[in-house]
């Protein structure tokens, strides 16, 4: 049986891996997985450029992953590959399938549904559609077939240790410079009311053997992927195995970058000292900071004890962010904008707001009447109204959650965040108040195009920034504070931005001699950002602990230029003297420094700058000179 896995990603991205694809085909025998294929969809491609490349090679049976961001369109495409192929079978599993398997089977004319994980569910249906058998099967629902679905409480997982690994078999292949998702372990200890993975919480968490684990890291390394994403819903409980993990990253790919999903509970010393010597990210899920409103969706918090993790994070210098959702039951719009002060009181690097969603098969979708909840029917069944949230507040949070996105996420604002809420003197979510009210009435931005948070970039947020605050100080009559703040964004935005870029690498080969550095033309690194300020840089970098009227009376706007260049992991920042500013910016690969110091610089001082310039990597040999390039070297 020809056999085709299509998975239909949230967007082009690096974690646009078909991981429930590859560990599908992993699990198959070795004859099968010769015949199964994998097919990356994406939603800008049209249905019908879709649905040639799935029938390009005429396949038997065609596999969905059926998650909440690509349901409609799956159904969409299953109904009309059924048209255009009528003896194909189609089949869907996810956590749509185990969910809801009812409302997906009547939606497209589904062969079968996997419920649950379902390597082992998926091999065994293969075998049966191949031989042409009808026996029931664990797991498996049969559309038109069976008395109704089995129940997920019935479906245990399967043993992780019998689980063939779609990287170390070849069927998922990193990328240099490309992400991974990986599984460390699966499973939930814990039964939040409002998630699915509450369903596995009486099997706990079950753990990959370590070997696998290292000899996937060890492949990782090897071909020098940029970013891993570990899938544990929470990968420090329970707290031993939490470490272990670590010391396992630390000793086997201690280079890679790590994003991790943590419960602050189980944060202690020796976990914070082990992320503080990773390059990684943690994400605490903390949903809501009011007590009563967690234990009504069966969670908890201490926030004198979350106060106390957060210090021994930040003391390690571990970047850290929170989830927080609204439209939680008992909840109400003040009690969320409370739990939104008190996360950015800790500064967090990214807080992630979202709407409470019902999904299928979760305790909170079935128990909706007790909480008068009312929300939408299809994906992603994000809550209308409730008895604590009228609609006008739900939407008044959608506003002002996609403004934080835009100005203190995408922004990357948390290191002068401070700054302007003294500068205000206003609580966080006051600022964002302002910040949604001014973006919404603006023509060119409005609610729409504001709410489309995903479409923003950096440099958007940066302008947004810019036209914001300066509108601000403007209507407050502090405009002599304008030229300071558009300097204090500019120079954290290009900190940002050369951090994410590219490293310089020293030169790595000997000078020229003669003449020849002196009189061959050279070309500026593309890794250099040479950034001009109002002010002097280097009086920007003594800002901290000054507020901004305080610097502004303090300095004065002389000017400046300065190189920002990442080598080593760091950030370099310099101000830059103006010889060697002449000399970087109109190295541009025709003219020599001979030509550009003329009449200008004394040679023997040109002379100097140039062979810095050149030993330091900021000045490469012009293309087609013939002279071998650091890079190249």
């Amino acid at each position: 049986m020809e056999i085709l896995l299509v998975t239909l990603h949230v967007r082009r991205s690096a974690q646009s891996v078909p991981l429930a694809a590859g560990c599908l085909a992993a699990a198959l025998p070795a004859v099968v997985q010769r015949k199964t294929r994998l097919l990356d969809v994406y939603p800008d491609q049209t249905d019908n450029e879709i649905l040639s490349a799935i029938l390009a090679d005429p396949p038997q049976l065609v596999g969905f992953p059926v998650y909440v961001w690509n349901r409609l369109r799956v159904v969409e495409l299953a109904n009309r590959l059924k048209e255009a192929a009528p003896r194909l079978h189609l089949v869907a599993g996810g956590p749509e399938a185990s969910g809801d398997p009812r409302g997906l089977a009547a939606a497209a004319p589904w062969s079968a549904l996997i419920l649950g994980e379902g390597e082992r569910s998926f091999a065994a249906l293969v075998d049966r559609l191949d031989a042409g058998r009808a026996e029931p099967l664990p797991g498996i629902f049969f559309p038109g077939e069976d008395a109704g679905p089995p129940s997920l409480s019935e479906l245990t997982g399967p043993d992780l240790d019998s689980l063939a690994s779609p990287w170390l078999q070849g069927i998922l292949a990193p990328t240099p410079q490309g992400g991974v998702l990986w599984e460390a372990s699966r499973g939930c200890a814990f039964n939040c009311d409002y998630c699915f993975e509450a369903g596995s919480a009486d099997q706990g968490v079950r753990t990959y053997p370590r070997e696998r684990l290292q000899a996937e890291l060890e492949l990782f390394s090897e071909i020098g992927v940029s970013q891993v994403w570990v899938l544990d819903s929470t990968f420090n409980f329970p707290p031993r195995r939490g470490i272990e993990l670590l010391e396992l990253l630390l000793t086997t790919a201690p280079h890679l970058h790590y994003h991790l999903e943590a419960k602050a509970d189980f944060l202690d010393r020796q976990t914070a000292n082990l992320l503080g010597r990773l390059s990684c990210s943690v994400q605490l899920g903390l949903q809501s900071t009011d007590r009563e409103v967690l234990q009504t969706v069966h969670r908890s918090l201490d926030l004198t004890s979350l106060a106390e993790k957060v210090r021994l994070l930040d003391a390690n210098g571990v970047t850290y962010g929170f989830d927080l959702i609204f439209g939680l039951p008992r909840d109400s719009l003040n009690g969320f904008l409370q739990s939104l002060d008190t996360v950015i009181e800790f500064l967090p690097n990214h807080v992630h707001a979202f709407p409470l969603a019902l999904l299928p098969g979760t305790r909170l979708a079935r128990e909706r009447q007790r909480h008068q909840l009312i929300a939408a029917a299809q994906p992603p069944y994000e809550i209308i109204s409730s008895a604590s949230w009228p609609a006008a507040d739900l939407e008044r949070c959608r506003l002002l959650t996609a403004a934080l996105e835009v100005f203190y996420n995408t922004g990357r604002a948390v290191a002068f965040f401070p700054a302007l809420l003294h500068l205000f003197d206003e609580s966080p979510h006051r600022f964002f108040a302002g910040l949604t009210d001014w973006a919404v009435a603006q023509p060119d931005i409005g609610a729409a195009r504001l709410l489309d948070s995903d479409a923003w970039d950096a440099a958007d947020a940066h302008r947004l920034q810019q036209s914001y605050l300066g509108w601000r100080l403007r209507q407050t009559g502090r405009e002599r504070l304008i030229t300071a703040v558009f300097d204090l964004l500019c120079y954290h935005y290009h900190y940002a931005e050369t951090l994410l870029g590219e490293e310089l690498p020293a030169s790595l080969h000997e000078l020229p001699g003669g003449d020849a550095l002196w009189e061959r033309p050279w070309q500026r690194a593309p890794q250099l950002r040479l950034v001009p300020f109002a002010y002097e840089v280097v009086d920007l970098l003594e800002m901290e602990g000054l507020d901004l009227d305080e610097f502004v009376e303090l300095f004065r706007p002389v000017g400046s230029t300065a190189l920002f260049l990442r080598r080593g992991g760091e950030v370099i920042c310099e101000s830059l003297g103006e010889d060697l500013l002449r000399l970087l910016r109109q190295s541009d690969g025709r003219r020599s420094p001979a030509e550009i110091f003329a009449g200008s610089v004394a040679e023997a001082n040109g002379r100097e700058l140039v062979a810095f310039a050149v030993g330091e990597g900021l000045l490469l040999a012009a293309e087609g000179d013939g002279a071998q390039s650091p890079s190249a070297a």
